[in-house]
């Protein structure tokens, strides 16, 4: 029954992001580039519509619902910044960090499929702080960083590891990138509309990781074609 409602739940977001439309343009502004803190973070106002409300909105929607929030805080933190301009900064923002987030919550719908539904969760207040999702196996606790493999993102996750609140949550944290070129073990599979997804197969291979012992907190140190790299 659950292992059914697991592949229910991702196959309806799966089509979902299939009806999503990319716009390459919106990636290349970067008039903000800020990160927006506290209730400014658009992480809460994702949390509350795709898992408190359902409300599973393409990337317009949620910057319309989001503006309609914050609009009046937003002036004040950039003064000087014309609102035309502005709108166009937020707007092109939240397309990048959106566009990042649905692909966390693939992956966390993709892990209830393969873990079970009861070991795989998420809370806004630890997805805040870096933990996309957490998952139980065995007797320990895994922590489930995602993120686009590239080099700047692995710099990053390292300076995270010794700076950040969230890889001091108990127990242990996992780096899981996944790559956007082809051929790896860790790539995406890309929907119709361009839009790049967790496979089965990563998430099993990441299973058998666990299974065999091979991952510790914070271990993993980069990826080659076939596997993980660890310290």
């Amino acid at each position: 029954m659950y292992m059914g409602k697991a592949i229910d739940d991702v196959r309806n977001f799966q089509r979902f992001l299939s009806t999503l439309k990319k716009d390459s343009g919106l990636f290349r502004i970067k008039t903000i580039e800020d990160d927006l803190k506290e209730k400014l973070n658009p992480t809460d106002c994702l949390d509350d519509l795709f898992f408190q409300q359902n409300r599973w909105v393409n990337f317009e929607d949620f910057y319309e619902y989001y503006l309609s929030k914050y609009l009046p805080q937003l002036r004040i933190l950039y003064p000087k910044m014309a609102e035309s301009e502005l709108k166009l900064g937020i707007k092109a923002r939240l397309y990048r960090t959106q566009f990042g987030i649905l692909t966390e919550y693939h992956a966390y719908y993709a892990s209830r499929c393969i873990f079970g539904i009861g070991n795989v969760y998420r809370h806004k207040l630890n997805d805040k702080i870096g933990v996309d999702y957490s998952i139980t196996l065995g007797s320990h606790i895994y922590h489930v960083h995602v993120f686009v493999e590239t080099d700047r993102a692995w710099k990053y996750r390292s300076f995270k590891h010794n700076n950040k609140n969230g890889d001091h949550l108990p127990g242990i944290h996992v780096d899981l990138p996944y790559s956007l070129k082809k051929g790896r073990f860790n790539s995406v599979s890309y929907l119709p509309n361009g839009f790049g997804i967790y496979t089965s197969c990563y998430l099993k291979y990441f299973k058998q990781e666990i299974i065999s012992g091979n991952i510790q907190n914070g271990n993993i140190l980069s990826t080659t074609k076939e596997g993980f790299i660890y310290a």
